[in-house]
């Protein structure tokens, strides 16, 4: 399982860039993803029939149930193109058998240790590969940081990654594992991609990657001392950034400094929500596509629910697999949130399944960041994510880029299988705990064992 689980990092941090990006593969070699999630789905298959060890909390279940409900409901309701029902079911579909695969097949602490010095050396390679993005390979595009995403699918996803991979540093830091210079070299070097493809939410995730790790250790009496050093990185991060950013944005056709973005109410509202739903404004924003998307869905009750169906009002390169609405895709802003797409083609059932396992799976790594278990640092670490993730919801459509969304389900079911084992010892050690009376009786512990 361990080959099946690298291959996929490879594939989706590494190889999908060289397809995509430089050519050099076959193109087809991108639906490698798909044919090892096949491969975990058989897996899991195979040791449920044969009776193997589930480490799965029930209430995840009711999400897989409501999930596929919900697609096969949209189905039968709306006018959905078989082509546009395989390409739906597959975009929501793909990424389960990882997060089920650690529940069948318990990775130990070794594995997960070389799978996130995997992505520690991709994360460290994003940097240079960041700087010949934005200075050489695409220097003429000087006016903007989109096109610097190093072998991501996009700069907001490379920041999201590299502003995780320094929470991940943290929590080793906080835990002893790392030294404070190494942590300081690190978060200077993972942080430099961020301050030159320009993305703003950088300066609302990075506190969260600095100090809520330390809110998760279980002793935090003793935490003042490290504590005080991680608030210095930050604000010398926060300071570089800024000098950045207003430097880099003077090439810009749009935009000014920081300061004058988040102090002028008009352009900060203009970011997020340009009236689009209700003007002749041809940019739609990000709160706009949610508005425009519960005004074309709340037309009908049953549309509202469950949406257009699973790819239905997706884009294609291929027409036999586009959606029947397709063309709201761009013109109406489908993909500019997470959020935006649940609604359009999953409904108001769909989002609220999906805010549902973010919910389960905040619990889990809370329990797992607070136990004694080996992979407790992943726990701390993954209570980070799933913040970034949450606000990703609204900032990005994340679960349509592979290199997102396996990522995200596989850990997070790692985090989930843990969290089950965590409880289990818990109550069994409760169970096997001698009566509370016969402690206060003073009945000495020996004794109580013989």
């Amino acid at each position: 399982m361990q080959v099946l689980v690298i291959a996929l990092l490879l594939q989706i941090m590494v190889v999908e860039y060289l397809i995509e990006s430089r050519g050099l593969l076959h193109p087809y070699a991108i639906l490698i993803p798909e044919m090892l999630s096949g491969v975990a789905m058989l897996v899991v298959l195979v040791r449920i029939m044969g009776g193997g060890r589930i480490a799965f909390d029930w209430r995840y279940g009711i999400f897989l149930a409501v999930l596929l409900f919900t697609i096969v409901f949209g189905y039968a309701v709306q006018d959905v193109p078989d082509g546009a029902m395989l390409a739906g079911a597959r975009s929501y579909l793909k990424f389960l058998p990882f997060f089920l695969l650690p529940a069948v097949h318990r990775f130990t602490p070794r594995q997960l240790h070389i799978q996130l010095m995997l992505l520690l050396v991709v994360a460290l390679a994003e940097t240079p590969l960041a700087l010949y993005q934005r200075f050489v390979e695409f220097a003429s595009s000087m006016h903007t940081g989109d096109p610097v995403k190093g072998t991501l699918t996009s700069s907001s996803g490379l920041s999201m990654f590299m502003v995780a991979t320094i929470a991940g540093a943290v929590v080793f830091y906080l835990r002893g594992r790392l030294k404070l210079a190494a942590l300081v070299l690190l978060s200077a070097w993972l942080f430099l991609p961020t301050t030159i493809n320009e993305t703003k939410a950088t300066v609302l995730l990075l506190p969260v990657a600095l100090l809520v790790p330390a809110m998760l250790m279980p002793n935090t009496a003793r935490l003042l001392p490290k504590l005080v050093p991680i608030v210095g990185v930050g604000l010398l991060a926060g300071t570089a950034f800024v000098i950045a950013y207003n430097i880099l944005i003077q090439n810009g056709e749009y935009g000014g400094p920081l300061g004058e973005f988040f102090t002028n109410t008009e352009s900060l509202t203009y970011y997020l929500y340009t009236g689009a739903a209700n003007t002749d404004q041809p940019y739609v924003g990000r709160f706009d596509s949610i508005e425009i998307a519960l005004e074309h869905t709340s037309q009908d009750p049953l549309t509202l629910a469950f949406g257009y169906g699973a790819g239905n009002v997706s884009e294609s390169f291929l027409p036999a697999f586009a959606g029947r609405y397709s063309d709201y895709f761009l013109r109406l802003g489908v993909g500019q949130t997470q959020v935006t797409t649940f609604l359009w083609e999953l409904g108001v059932v769909g989002l609220l399944a999906y805010l549902f396992v973010f919910y389960l799976l905040a619990r889990d790594s809370l329990t797992l960041a607070r136990s004694s278990d080996p992979a407790a640092h992943l726990g701390q670490l993954w209570a980070v994510a799933m913040i970034i993730v949450t606000f990703g919801l609204l900032y990005k459509s994340v679960f349509s880029m592979n290199d997102f969304g396996y990522l995200f389900w596989y850990f997070s079911g790692v985090v989930a299988s843990r969290a089950v084992v965590v409880r289990q010892s818990a109550r069994s050690r409760v169970a096997h705990a001698p009566p509370s009376w016969r402690l206060a009786a003073g009945e000495p512990r020996a004794a109580l064992k013989a």
